[in-house]
């Protein structure tokens, strides 16, 4: 079984190393995720205009940063924090701008899976209080059109991303908070996260390893190309080869003293897009177009971004 996932992670590897080597090329993709970002959110806080879009450009912000990041890990051998911390900045951002949309009656939402990365990147980055800010508002959006996850009769999209709610349960236990997922949308089946929530304190490292190596097997069945009219975990190319959610799920555990194995069994948490970004926290980055959007954005939405 390893050998066939080592050879399945070396075809992603390289299939990956493509994609990400053609796209930050593009000058079409400089435009939709660089250039017209940047210029759109200038003209916000210039003139107030085109506040509608604040939320999805610095998506697309945070989209180039990362990719800038996976493009220096799989094809140029180098791990460049300073674009790590720059996804998690505007990662954090983008829940909030949402948040405040959300809270606003304006249909401010994010999707479960991009809810779970931009959780992750905060997580890893070593930012607990930013961290703690976005699992606040996530657990706040399950009753508002951020996340939309209240029984309803239109759809049942809190049965898809079990990791999303993997993520949800860990904060709200680490917090002592109840999750009382019976109010939302669920996913039927939450295997194999349900084993590691309920022994994720454990001192045991031969028990972390076991749920490494559970977790690991899910995320990589779940790596995969779909059709078009179907969902798995961690389909896109963002997540396919970034475990985010376990290396989060050890980075909780290191904030509480919980030791955790010096390596990994799984060839999935053995490479480059595995390595947790260490020293941290890191450093927060400059990002004054940011400020300044957040700035206007605030004495708009009073109460936003606290």
């Amino acid at each position: 079984m390893d050998t066939n996932m080592s050879k399945r992670i070396t075809r992603l590897t390289k299939k990956l190393s493509r994609f990400y080597s053609d796209w930050i090329v593009s000058e079409t993709i400089r435009e939709l995720f660089w250039d017209k970002p940047q210029k759109d959110l200038s003209e916000y806080v210039s003139t107030g205009e085109k506040w509608e879009f604040v939320g999805s450009r610095i998506g697309k912000l945070l989209t180039w940063h990362y990719s800038q990041y996976i493009n220096a890990v799989l094809n140029e051998d180098r791990y460049p924090l300073d674009e790590f911390a720059l996804c998690a900045r505007y990662a954090k951002a983008a829940v909030q701008f949402e948040a405040a949309f959300a809270d606003a009656g304006q249909n401010g939402s994010i999707l479960l899976h991009q809810a779970a990365f931009n959780f992750s990147l905060n997580i890893l980055s070593g930012w607990r209080t930013d961290a703690n800010t976005v699992g606040r508002l996530l657990v706040s959006g399950l009753d508002t059109s951020l996340l939309d996850l209240k029984h309803n009769d239109r759809h049942e999209k809190g049965k898809l991303y079990r990791h999303f709610w993997f993520l949800l349960h860990l904060y709200c236990s680490a917090k002592g908070l109840i999750l009382n997922t019976s109010l939302y949308s669920y996913p039927e089946d939450m295997s194999p996260y349900d084993k590691v929530l309920a022994d994720w304190r454990t001192p045991d490292i031969d028990t972390v390893q076991s749920f490494v190596t559970a977790m690991a097997d899910f995320h990589l069945r779940e790596a995969r190309e779909t059709a078009h009219d179907e969902i798995a975990e961690f389909d896109d190319e963002d997540y396919m080869l970034f475990p985010h959610e376990i290396l989060s799920f050890l980075r909780v555990r290191e904030w509480l003293g919980l030791p955790n194995p010096g390596t990994f069994d799984h060839p999935l948490m053995n490479q480059p897009l595995a390595r947790m970004p260490q020293p941290v926290p890191l450093p927060q980055p400059d990002t004054p177009l940011l400020d300044q959007v957040i700035g206007k954005f605030k004495r708009e939405y009073p109460g936003s971004f606290a």
